[in-house]
């Protein structure tokens, strides 16, 4: 069996450099003229090189070039970055373009929050020494054309995100959450599912209060625990106090960084339904959304 799976690889592999000769085309993105000036020298004579400082760049490059990995470059301003992967999301997962984040120094807060976004690699650049970071987008690379093949071979390959989508058809979340930064990458994850709305709250009053005026309107709320006004553990618990319609019923899952069992209490006794971990992945809130609002629809229904 190994010996069969390693002849497939291969055979993928050779497939891979018959389909694509010649040079990859890379996307650098960075807010910071001299940093894409650096890594566009540094990258060019191994691959065709792009560079993008805003977003809207970012997605006219990935729409008019056959990109085959962007690298997303991590400086000071951070929120920035992650902006930027906002901004190409979907694009950059529709064509599965692997994405790597480039930092100038390692942080495991970063690490986490790229790869649970959805990012092929996160790396620590070395200035100097290009052969290493050469090596790893050639394999990164190698491994999402290597994976094009395997799905395109394989058509239900994607059957349980497609169907937890079109579980999403036609409903409106309420996202809760302080952080514009955290709503932006909500919004980019979500925001082209066909027919599903994202409303936002800023603040757990605000959420309160826009449940309040059109308590049949959404399908669920995702809930920030630590938000500043009113917490999402008391929004919570003043929503499930509510005389009103579907006050009891909507599904609230818990967004929060602390998910240690004390925590896990403390949201589950305010009345809400579920949890996930922060920073939110792609895959987490898709099935965690289409799981409850099936539930609830269901339970509706009956």
């Amino acid at each position: 069996m190994e010996k069969k799976y390693a002849f497939f690889c291969y055979f993928l592999g050779i497939l891979v450099l018959i389909n694509n000769p010649g040079k990859k085309h890379l996307l650098i993105l960075s807010s910071e003229p001299q940093i894409l000036a650096e890594m566009k020298s540094e990258l060019m004579d191994n691959f065709t090189v792009s560079i993008a400082a805003t977003g809207t760049a970012a997605v006219d490059a990935v729409e008019s070039f056959d990109v085959s990995a962007i690298i997303i470059y991590i400086s000071e301003n951070r929120e920035k970055a992650f902006s930027f992967f906002a901004d190409i999301f979907h694009l950059s997962k529709n064509k599965h373009i692997p994405v790597i984040f480039l930092s100038d120094n390692n942080n495991n807060d970063d690490e986490l929050t790229a790869f649970s976004m959805g990012a092929a690699d996160y790396s620590v650049r070395r200035r100097g020494i290009t052969k290493a970071l050469i090596n790893r987008l050639q394999l990164r690379i190698y491994a999402s054309e290597c994976e094009k093949i395997l799905k395109s071979s394989n058509k239900t390959y994607l059957s349980d995100s497609k169907t937890s989508e079109m579980v999403l058809v036609n409903k409106t979340i309420l996202v809760a959450d302080d952080v514009e930064l955290n709503r932006d990458i909500i919004a980019a994850m979500l925001s082209e599912i066909e027919g599903l709305t994202i409303d936002f709250a800023a603040d757990g009053k605000e959420t309160v209060e826009k449940f309040k005026k059109n308590p049949n309107l959404y399908s669920l709320i995702l809930m920030d625990v630590q938000m500043p006004e009113m917490n999402g553990l008391e929004a919570t618990k003043a929503i499930r106090h509510l005389a009103c319609d579907n006050a009891r019923d909507i599904p609230i899952i818990a967004a929060t960084a602390d998910v240690d069992e004390k925590e896990i209490k403390l949201c589950l006794e305010a009345g809400m339904n579920d949890f996930i971990e922060k920073p939110v992945a792609y895959d987490k809130i898709l099935a965690a959304a289409a799981e409850h609002c099936f539930v609830n629809s269901a339970g509706s229904t009956s």
